[in-house]
């Protein structure tokens, strides 16, 4: 190929690809941890499977064996935005609630957890045809080798 044509495609390429204003954002899966349910209007949020409590000035901390543990400095971000935010229910949950959750550490949930609550989906051989639960008719063959105690 001629050096000039060569330069010309790979300068129309590099323009092209800073001209596209493609960009993919990659976000996590989030990870499914239980955690306490809402009680009066508040939701507490989770570090490190621990219930987030905070002190009258909005700092987080979580309890460990009965010692206050203060969420690190760069995490804490997050939850001063949340306490600032939900500051009035949080001291109405905290004076109701708040001691229940004080030794109880949420841990994640396994992937065969989460399949076994997931439903199984009926789908259906044609398109005309509904979706059923009976099983499948036993053949001759089939009931030969049954080897289950007869009642």
């Amino acid at each position: 190929m001629n050096k000039k044509t060569m330069l010309g495609c790979l300068l129309a390429a590099a323009c092209g690809l800073a001209a596209s204003s493609c960009v993919i954002h990659a976000r996590p899966h989030p990870v499914v941890v239980a955690g306490p349910p809402v009680e009066y209007g508040y939701q507490p949020l989770l570090y490190d499977g621990y219930v987030v409590y905070y002190t009258d000035d909005g700092v987080p901390f979580y309890w460990l064996g009965g010692a206050r543990v203060w969420v690190p400095d760069h995490a804490r971000a997050r939850y001063v935005t949340h306490w600032r935010a939900h500051r009035r229910s949080y001291r109405t949950w905290r004076r109701h609630r708040g001691d229940h959750y004080r030794s109880r550490r949420y841990r994640k949930q396994s992937k065969a957890l989460e399949k076994s609550r997931k439903k199984p989906k009926l789908k259906p051989k044609d398109k005309g045809d509904r979706p059923s639960l009976k099983p499948k008719r036993k053949s001759n063959h089939d009931e030969e080798h049954d080897y289950r105690p007869k009642r």
